[in-house]
């Protein structure tokens, strides 16, 4: 046997024993796999599936995610011209499906071997990809996507090879949608003749149908949902994206029997179907899909798809001006980066337009429009608002910033969206001996300035400054110190329930001094 694979089968008896340092030292040393010889990648394949397969999400597991991820880099470097992993591709293509169904639906790990097949330019690898998506897909959305993932990225396959068979997969709804997507892509990208799924027209109507009812109901009766509200919601969630898949689907095979179960999605709350629903049946010759478009342009939420439906459907003219504006696509684009989980997780009530200037922005090359909007979310009696950015990134901070002047809220996300190897900080109990004389010097600093009570916090490195944020208290109020050789910028705690954290206050630091740069 190889010692290069038998080190690595080693490496992976002895997995749940090591640390995550040395588990990182043993990935490494796996990387000769993407450079390996034919022979070497099928003796790695018998030998993974003659062995016990590792405990879901064990360290075994995730290690042996590490090691076949390197299959699917060998597909993308220097092996175009060679066979999926053999002399005879038929001979791996049944090794990794062997292997696949070996290590079981617990394990994360098998997911990359069909990356790998689905990385592959082989009719076989293609066909054999598809057979498993159709009995045996990832058991996680994420999962799914990803494994599906080259298809979308390249045009140089044979779509035939995957189709009608991976339309079978339409019965695991967690890869139902993903399924439809590669379906609707292919056919956009005029890769087939017709839409993959054109005979199975009734069966997306039906699927479509029955989506709606379950989406109706949790909206009218959400108090009679006995599960608990957070797989509710994922619920919902993997519910809109599929419903929004069989929407382009069916607008895509143009078959108007189906308008009726497209009516049925336009019934519905949901602002995102409500678009799909409604530029489907646009598509399908319904005016009254052009004149819910129409409506849904006031939603800031939906307003960036509506703007693209009404100009590929020819009807912008229909729409509102003021809902065409720069300033409207920009509230268009917070709101829709709100209503991501990362963020809010829902589009806020309503915004206001709060400032706005054309300035030169980290990243751009010409000067970029710039647009702060104050949100608001209403909760009944109560509310929630804040300011969030839209023009160059759209994004806001769970700590207030409402109440900073606008020279320092654009500070604060230029210097969380700089990315820079000269720019980084870290938390004060993990620096070096070296480095705490830096955080002692700053410290003095800030007590030789009549700050009391210092507590430093965060030491920062700003292409060759050093910076420190620390907790203070000055004239009797607490709040952040920000101070390095040449400044100190105070930030009292004031009243807030999220008052300025060290990481938002190292953000305006770094953004006044970028922005200060490209902007004299």
């Amino acid at each position: 046997m190889n010692a290069n694979l038998q080190t690595l089968l080693d490496d992976l008896d002895r997995a749940e024993t090591l640390n995550a340092d040395q588990r990182v030292v043993c990935a490494r040393r796996t990387q000769w796999l993407i450079g390996a010889s034919h022979g070497n990648v099928n003796e790695l394949l018998d030998a993974l599936t003659q062995r016990a397969p590792p405990k879901a999400n064990g360290a075994a597991d995730k290690m042996l995610a590490a090691v076949l991820s390197h299959l699917v880099q060998r597909q993308r470097v220097g092996k175009q011209n060679e066979s999926l992993h053999a002399e005879r591709p038929e001979e791996a293509i049944g090794r990794i499906a062997l292997l696949y169904k070996h290590l079981g639906s617990g394990s994360r790990a098998r997911n990359q071997l069909l990356a790998a097949l689905s990385a592959a330019n082989e009719r076989p690898a293609l066909v054999e990809f598809a057979a498993i998506m159709a009995c045996d897909p990832p058991r996680d959305g994420n999962d799914v996507a990803v494994v599906l993932s080259p298809l979308f990225q390249r045009k140089d396959y044979d779509p035939s090879a995957l189709f009608p068979r991976l339309l079978d997969g339409l019965a695991h709804p967690m890869a139902a949608g993903a399924i439809l997507d590669l379906a609707n892509f292919v056919t956009r990208e005029q890769l087939v003749p017709r839409h993959p799924a054109a005979e199975r027209t009734l069966q997306l109507s039906a699927l479509l149908g029955g989506l709606v009812a379950r989406l109706g109901q949790w909206e009218e009766r959400p108090d009679e949902v006995s599960d608990a509200p957070q797989h509710v919601s994922e619920k919902i969630a993997e519910g809109i994206a599929l419903a929004v898949s069989l929407c382009d689907a069916l607008a895509l095979i143009g078959d108007r029997s189906v308008t009726g179960k497209l009516y049925q999605a336009l019934q519905l709350g949901h602002r995102r179907l409500r678009t799909e629903a409604a530029a489907a049946l646009a598509k399908l010759g319904e005016e009254a899909g052009v004149a819910t478009l129409v409506q849904l342009a006031a939603e800031p939420v939906a307003r960036l798809r509506v703007l693209a439906y009404a100009e590929e459907l020819g009807v912008l003219d229909r729409l509102d001006p003021q809902f065409i504006t720069p300033v409207a696509r920009a509230e268009a684009e917070l709101a829709l980066a709100l209503s991501e989980p990362a963020l809010m997780g829902l589009p806020p009530s309503y915004c206001e337009l709060v400032d706005q200037r054309t300035q030169y922005w980290p990243g751009y090359d010409e000067p970029i429009e710039c647009y702060l909007f104050r949100y608001t979310y209403q909760f009944g009696p109560s509310s929630y608002s804040n300011i969030g950015i839209a023009g160059p990134l759209a994004h806001t901070f769970t700590a207030d910033i409402a109440d900073l002047p606008p020279d320092d809220i654009y500070a604060a996300f230029a210097g969380w969206q700089a990315e820079h190897e000269d720019i980084l900080e870290q938390e004060v109990v993990h620096v070096t001996d070296a480095q705490r004389v830096e955080v002692a010097r700053l410290e003095r600093r800030l007590r030789d300035a009549a700050y009391e009570d210092v507590e430093p916090l965060t030491l920062g490195h700003f292409f060759g400054e050093r910076v420190l944020v620390a907790t203070a208290r000055r004239e009797g109020t607490v709040g952040l110190a920000v101070v390095d050789a040449n400044d100190i910028y105070w930030y009292p705690t004031g009243k807030s329930s999220h008052p300025l954290g060290p990481r938002e206050a190292y953000c305006i630091y770094k953004g006044r001094k970028l922005l200060r740069t490209f902007n004299p």
